[in-house]
């Protein structure tokens, strides 16, 4: 008995401490596991995130330099490949993982910055494994140039129950002249047909100042003869009106020009010659109307509201001022502003600084700044 007992004892103080063996075994496992995790975790780390918006100048003072890390878990990784926003051009990281890129502070952008290749990168002096690789690869950062947003004062919208009226300001750089919204160019468009009256397809109208200075190419003409382009005349200027198709190119009679009015879109429609390349012009092979519509260019601020959710904004006037008119329990969650530079042709309207847009009309794109209303950081 005594022996057997003296076996047992053994017996089971070998299964306890083969249990403990197990266990510190795994403890370490898991220990190797969670380091080897952090060692993989890649930061793509930038100086900064943000810069208010600055007037391009000639002195390249708009352009400033960034700078960033890469690194997996502390470790700077070199020679990773770092793409910003949609330039191609390479840049790479050096031994300490840094690395510097160029800002415009004069184009309104939210812009990623992405780890592209790690081909050649090395972290701690060694190439990469797979896991290490594949981290890096989804490493991104971002950098914003924005206009500051004020918000000025608000209250309850006169007559709308249950909506705030949100009086705002886009706030420009000091010294710089900013024209929020204004018209950029007129339609012209028209038809092109020939002298039996059969629609002219893949014909090009092109305007150019009577002087050389500048011209405008329409879109080549469609299954009906039509066409259009935009440009911006200067004073009732005189222009060369011309035609081509292919190598052909028709155009008005020796010393005329044809004048287009200011400050309005114009219809064109062009009759080419059943003989020779000079167009007849005066009615009927040229006839001119004035029509609707206008270009706009310019910044506009905008909601980030959930989907669905209607709200107004006026155009911002030549102090950068402007009103939202939204749902109260909507701005009572403290949405973000985005900004846009928005650029369309209006035809049932005419816009100026101060007109409300109607719901929808401002959307956000995709590379619009987020803004919080308020903020505004040193330049």
């Amino acid at each position: 008995m005594r022996r057997g007992s003296i076996i047992l004892c053994l017996l089971l103080v070998a299964g306890l401490a083969g249990c403990s063996g197990n266990g510190a075994e795994t403890g370490k496992s898991a220990a190797a596991s969670r380091g080897a995790e952090a060692d993989s975790a890649a930061a793509l780390a930038l100086e900064r995130d943000s810069f208010t918006l600055k007037q391009w100048k000639n002195d390249g003072s708009h352009m400033t330099q960034l700078s960033g890390t890469l690194k997996l878990g502390n470790v700077p990784v070199a020679g990773a490949v770092i793409h910003a926003g949609a330039g191609k051009r390479d840049i790479v990281t050096k031994d300490d993982g840094s690395f510097g890129l160029t800002v415009d502070r004069s184009l309104l952008s939210e812009t990623p910055v992405k780890v592209v290749a790690v081909d050649q990168a090395r972290s701690g002096g060694k190439p990469l494994d797979e896991q290490a690789a594949g981290a890096l690869l989804k490493a991104e950062a971002s950098y914003s140039v924005y206009y500051p947003i004020e918000i000025m004062r608000t209250s309850d919208a006169p007559g709308k129950e249950g909506e705030v009226e949100v009086h705002a300001r886009i706030v420009s750089d000091p010294g710089d002249v900013v024209t929020f919204f204004q018209v950029d160019k007129y339609r012209i468009g028209g038809k092109v047909t020939s002298a039996d009256g059969t629609p002219v397809k893949d014909a090009v109208v092109w305007i150019d100042r009577d002087e050389g200075e500048g011209f405008g190419k329409s879109t080549p003409t469609d299954a009906e003869g039509r066409y259009e382009l935009y440009y911006l005349p200067e004073q009732d200027e005189g222009t060369n009106l011309s035609v081509t198709i292919g190598t052909t190119r028709y155009t008005l009679p020796k010393n005329r020009v044809f004048h287009i009015p200011e400050k309005t879109s114009v219809q064109i429609n062009i009759t080419l010659p059943s003989e020779g390349t000079v167009i007849d012009d005066k009615p009927p092979t040229l006839v001119s109307v004035t029509s609707s519509g206008a270009m706009y260019t310019g910044v506009l601020a905008g909601l980030r509201v959930p989907e669905g959710t209607s709200y107004t904004v006026t155009i911002p006037d030549k102090e950068g001022r402007f009103v939202v008119i939204v749902p109260k329990a909507v701005w009572e969650t403290k949405p973000r502003f985005f900004e846009t530079k928005l650029t369309r042709f209006v035809e049932d309207r005419q816009l100026s600084w101060g007109d409300t847009l109607p719901a929808g009309f401002v959307q956000a794109k995709a590379g619009d700044p987020a803004v919080e209303a308020g903020k505004a950081e040193k330049n």
